[in-house]
């Protein structure tokens, strides 16, 4: 059963080579936090835990937490793994230092270089047959590391006396990445620059009723310069300009030490596609969370430990399950 998963996940690898760039990002962005991928990665208007450079740098400028450091495992079954460690550092009373490094690598995948003159069929039947040989085994890795700066500002929106005040927080993020991959022989390195800013308010001087509301408005600019990939091969890929915009409710429980978050984004990269989120958490304990990405749902839980957070999430895809899990300690 190993050997006809490695085989079905060469076929879209393969398949993917052939448009270069179209997949270039793509184990990396696997590498989310628990936490966004247990909202179905509709966490760009929210505040999460961590992860933040892949969800939206300005996330580095939330929080409580002036310092901590997070670590996520992730295993695709029989088909990829991936670790990333991320830590936040305060600069004085203005900035946030973020530093992200993610690993991923497919192991023992069955070699079979030349795909592109075969139908899609031949592609399968050719790979499939691989697997019930002596092949030569290749390996697949994807390293990146970011560096993001962030700072929150403070204001209020004055609609005059008859109308009330909007007092608003505004984090902005920036990250500057860089990008190491090895496929067969090749190996490609890329630089790029991803931005990002998410907007709270509360509306209670419109109502009561919403003294308790947040809404959180988000919005992230991954490769703004169309982040160029340089091949060993003298080829260029570019991984594609994208942007996700979405937005969050967050409704707190003062009686109940309790919060409940709606959140909801869409990408360029999909067509058509739209992610939600459901987050609960109680007494900065325990912490329920639920999402769907546009094709498959995700379940979250996390423990509140006195200064550690553990992250568990899953989903099921149609080659394998994919779990997660992360440790954050806060300083």
């Amino acid at each position: 059963m190993r050997a006809i998963q490695q085989s079905i996940f060469l076929i879209f690898l393969g398949t993917q080579v052939l448009f270069a760039g179209e997949y270039a990002d793509a184990f990396l962005l696997a590498s989310h936090h628990p936490q966004v991928q247990s909202l179905g990665y509709s966490a760009v208007a929210t505040r999460v835990g961590s992860g933040h450079a892949l969800n939206n740098p300005a996330g580095f400028a939330t929080g409580d937490r002036a310092q901590q450091v997070s670590l996520v495992y992730q295993e695709f079954q029989g088909l990829s793994n991936n670790l990333g460690i991320e830590g936040k550092y305060s600069l004085g009373d203005s900035y946030v230092l973020g530093v992200t490094m993610v690993h991923s690598s497919v192991d023992d995948l069955f070699s079979r270089p030349n795909l592109s003159g075969l139908t899609p069929s031949d592609r399968r039947d050719s790979v499939l047959a691989i697997g019930n040989t002596q092949s030569t085994l290749i390996d697949y890795r994807e390293d990146g590391a970011f560096i993001s700066i962030a700072r929150q500002f403070e204001f209020e929106i004055n609609l005059g006396w008859k109308f009330f005040k909007i007092p608003c927080r505004l984090p902005l993020g920036v990250s500057a990445k860089y990008i190491d991959k090895v496929l067969v022989d090749n190996r490609g390195l890329g630089f790029g620059i991803d931005i990002g800013s998410q907007l709270f308010f509360n509306l209670a001087g419109m109502s009561t009723v919403l003294i308790r509301t947040e809404f959180g408005i988000g919005l992230f600019l991954s490769d703004i310069l169309n982040t160029p990939v340089y091949w060993t091969t003298k080829h260029q890929d570019a991984i594609k300009r994208s942007a996700v915009g979405g937005f969050s409710i967050t409704q707190n429980f003062p009686k109940y030490a309790s919060q409940v978050t709606i959140t909801s984004s869409m990408q360029t990269k999909y067509v058509n596609v739209r992610q939600y989120g459901i987050g609960i958490k109680v007494k900065d304990t325990i912490f329920l969370r639920g999402g769907y990405d546009g094709y498959t749902p995700s379940l979250g839980l996390g423990i509140g430990l006195k200064k550690f957070i553990i992250d568990y999430s899953f989903s099921q895809h149609e080659l394998s399950d994919m779990q997660k899990i992360g440790i954050n300690y806060h300083f």
